[in-house]
């Protein structure tokens, strides 16, 4: 079953307000938010772009539009391709309603049905996320946790026993959110970079795009607003970190244009290595590309 993991972001700090189940205030946050998040599942039903604009935050639309153009795909109809339904909220149980500033969540738990095969459905978890703007709740992204390496919770949960992992930060909204990213380019090629980087932390700057750093590790992204044709520029800040007795730093990057085809392999148009005598805090290469 395919998983919808993306996390929510918030405004501003503040201490989170939980509304425990049964009492007065929990029910009516509830109602806000089932209704917030019921006008954007009516709106991906229907495959109303501008239904689905409305119900759903700034922030998440952004970033959602810049995924569809950066694969080179047409937005907002690939919105609207996925075969799997938004999750129905009937039969699962609400185990938590939480506000903190302008974020809320829903956790529920139950079988999550998608469409898929009722053989495919298990009791696991289903939180909504929302932000209120401009004083309205919208929703947001919603993340499906599988309990199947995780039993004990499934069972204790099925058994109606009180469980504690609604106090991990994973399930708190966290208080602060980035601003809305800018809209990137239309690419003329979708693309991607492999970094490999050992005894460094290096970030990738790229089309006005900063990505996580990566220390001691591998990274694989697509980038957001791809490549054009002619000359493009990738930009990597590299800070060295103590590397283990006896090996040796690092650092690599490779950018690709990358196929429609998932069984094809991409074409590499960009291979850097930090020299042995050392890393530069930063460099720029270019990526030219022809037509």
């Amino acid at each position: 079953m395919r998983r919808i993991l993306i996390l929510l972001l918030v405004l501003i700090f503040c201490h989170p307000v939980r509304h425990a189940l049964g009492q007065s205030g929990d029910a009516g946050l509830r109602a806000l938010l089932e209704k917030a998040y019921l006008q954007w599942r009516e709106a991906m039903i229907r495959k109303d772009p501008h239904a689905w604009a409305a119900s759903i935050t700034r922030y998440r639309q952004t970033v959602t539009r810049n995924s569809i153009v950066s694969e080179r795909k047409v937005f907002p109809d690939a919105v609207f391709a996925s075969e799997l339904k938004p999750p129905a909220l009937d039969g699962l149980r609400l185990l938590e309603a939480q506000a903190a500033g302008e974020t809320a969540h829903l956790v529920y738990f139950g079988k999550i049905d998608m469409g898929q095969d009722r053989e495919l459905l298990h009791d696991d978890l289903l939180k909504l996320k929302f932000l209120n703007e401009d004083g309205v709740w919208k929703f947001d992204s919603n993340r499906i946790s599988s309990l199947g390496a995780a039993k004990e919770v499934r069972q204790a949960l099925l058994e109606g026993k009180k469980t504690d992992f609604l106090d991990t930060p994973e399930f708190t909204p966290p208080g602060k959110a980035p601003p809305v990213p800018p809209l990137c380019r239309v690419p003329d090629h979708k693309a991607g970079y492999k970094l490999q980087s050992f005894g460094h932390e290096t970030t990738i700057s790229m089309n006005g795009f900063d990505y996580d750093p990566v220390q001691d590790g591998l990274a694989q992204e697509v980038i957001t607003g791809g490549l054009v044709n002619g000359h493009n520029e990738i930009t990597l800040n590299i800070k060295p970190v103590p590397v283990p007795q006896g090996e040796k730093a690092s650092l690599q990057i490779r950018v690709y244009i990358l196929s429609d085809d998932p069984g094809q392999p991409g074409r590499e148009v960009l291979r850097w290595q930090a020299p042995e005598t050392g890393a530069p805090a930063q460099v720029t290469l270019p990526v030219e590309v022809s037509r």
